[in-house]
């Protein structure tokens, strides 16, 4: 029984030695990797809720879903000429699908929140230090104009609906000028008319519908100015991130630790010489 129990320690210690010595070599051998770093601040889009912004607690994480998403990597991948610059290092200069480069980009990207402050942080790891800084930068500017590009279309559906706004109103007015101009025809209002005072007592529903259309046609020129302002604030660029400090090729890598592989080849060296001196043994 004892000696069954020595056999399988053994063979156990030769097993494990032999995985060791795997990851070890893995380890030893792998080709270095960079990991470069850009850092970019965000700000939400600001939905006014009584005076002031509204808090969205989902902020975060569908930022970090935005930028892992086809809507910024696959501008990355376009604009750096990805699928045929990696379908020459990993498939054999076949050019790879938009989808397939994206998920290899999606596997080198670790985006992380720097505490307490509105910046994030985008991290490639390539084998290159100076493809890692590239992509990352590019990573981050697809994330920027995403961002501007969103918040112009939000100004132009804006605008849109003060336009549709100010057209609508522009009919009442005209309706109104017209049930107006009637009315003074059947209360016979003299031209030129008399003073107001004299008028409101006189002609009182006339005077109140006449009153009804000035303010219309004030509420309609200052509707005029928020349309011109926004047609002005439109060719604005305008952003919500920027880029604070870009990415820059790393001087050393990031990994694989060639000090821990060579410590796990070491020890799995010994583990398999015990267990082969064990099963020499017996």
């Amino acid at each position: 029984m004892k000696s069954n129990l020595t056999k399988w320690f053994g063979f156990g210690s030769l097993l494990i030695g032999l995985a060791l010595c795997g990851v070890g070599l893995w380890l030893l051998l792998s080709p270095a990797e960079y990991q470069a770093t850009t850092r970019i601040k965000v700000e939400p889009d600001g939905l006014m809720i009584g005076g002031g912004y509204s808090y969205d607690p989902y902020f975060i994480q569908t930022t970090f879903e935005i930028i892992k998403s086809r809507l910024v990597l696959g501008k990355v991948v376009d604009d750096l000429n990805l699928n045929v610059e990696w379908g020459r290092r990993y498939a054999i200069g076949r050019t790879l699908d938009t989808s397939e480069t994206i998920k290899k980009l999606q596997q080198r990207l670790e985006l992380r929140t720097v505490r307490n402050t509105k910046f994030l942080e985008i991290l490639v790891t390539d084998e290159s230090p100076d493809e890692a800084a590239k992509i990352a930068n590019a990573i981050a500017q697809g994330y920027l104009d995403y961002r501007a590009e969103n918040l112009k279309k939000t100004g132009v559906k804006g605008m849109e609906t003060l336009q549709n706004q100010w057209n609508e109103d522009e009919q009442k007015i005209k309706a109104a000028q017209e049930k107006l101009e009637q009315l003074r025809k059947d209360l016979n209002v003299p031209n030129p008319e008399p003073a107001e005072n004299e008028l409101q007592t006189q002609y009182q529903t006339y005077s109140e519908e006449k009153q009804k259309l000035g303010k219309m046609v004030e509420l309609h020129k200052i509707l005029a100015l928020k349309i011109k302002a926004a047609k002005i604030d439109l060719n604005i660029p305008r952003s919500l991130a920027w880029i604070i400090f870009p990415a820059v090729p790393p001087a050393s890598p990031s990994g694989p630790n060639r000090l821990f592989g060579m410590t796990l080849l070491f020890c799995g060296m010994v583990m398999s010489a015990q267990g082969i001196l064990i099963a020499r043994k017996l």
